[in-house]
């Protein structure tokens, strides 16, 4: 049996199987030997910021998640095809632009043909915590966080939050990196380049705006930032994300 003909057969039953998840509070993907998405269920589409499962199916992570994102799950799809072996349970924090910070457990499994060659992968994926809220060490940080939301378009400096946090800098470093692994500013630059994505994919605002909606009142500031984490300029994200849709 030729390989399309048998991976059509796997993803009858793909689809099956994800019908049966749009009734849980799971996520459900699979993925073809090329690492292209071949089913999802509606779960997934609050990940990939988009609308329609159309939208995703035949195309890849790198097409919809920023590029520091999209590498660390592309590397373990890598893994899943080339050693057919599963992940199971890996825990990863997403910062979303709702500004709730989903930690998402996520779990892989190899698809194998009838001669135990891989051809592609499932997953199923499930947020620890349903209501986005974590459960901070120290309850201050839901201020900052609170903060941050509110004045996304605003300029926001560490002195800014630690006055907001009533806490020290040597204290607000500390008590952050403990629940995000990351700094505060470094967190808000995550959030306004997921939120900067989602415009450029979505809305009609020309970049210097969406720049600004996402607290950067500097052009080259905005483009400097983007390109570091994604490896390309806003302009050259929209207009590749305009292609694969035209």
């Amino acid at each position: 049996m030729i390989y399309e003909e048998l991976l059509n057969q796997k993803i009858n039953s793909i689809n099956f199987t994800q019908k049966l998840f749009e009734r849980t509070n799971l996520g459900f993907f699979a993925k073809n030997i090329e690492g292209k998405i071949i089913s999802l269920n509606t779960f997934m589409l609050s990940i990939y910021g988009v609308d329609k499962k159309s939208t995703v199916l035949g195309k890849c992570d790198y097409d919809f998640l920023p590029a520091h994102f999209a590498k660390s799950i592309i590397k373990d799809d890598q893994f899943v095809l080339k050693e057919g072996k599963s992940i199971i349970d890996k825990i990863e924090m997403v910062p979303f632009v709702d500004f709730k910070t989903y930690w998402l457990k996520t779990s892989k499994y190899p698809i194998f043909d009838n001669k135990n060659n891989v051809i592609g992968l499932i997953g199923v994926t499930s947020k620890l915590n349903e209501n986005g809220a974590y459960n901070f060490k120290n309850k201050k940080l839901i201020k900052v966080l609170k903060y941050m939301e509110t004045h996304i378009d605003k300029k926001i400096s560490l002195d800014d939050l630690c006055e907001i946090a009533l806490m020290s800098k040597t204290s607000l470093l500390r008590n952050f990196k403990e629940d995000f692994k990351i700094s505060p500013i470094a967190y808000l630059k995550k959030v306004r380049l997921h939120l900067a994505c989602k415009m450029l994919r979505n809305s009609d605002k020309d970049l210097s705006s969406i720049a600004y909606s996402c607290g950067y009142h500097d052009q080259s500031h905005f483009n400097k930032d983007f390109k570091a984490m994604l490896n390309e300029t806003p302009k050259k994200y929209k207009i590749r994300y305009e292609n694969l849709n035209s």
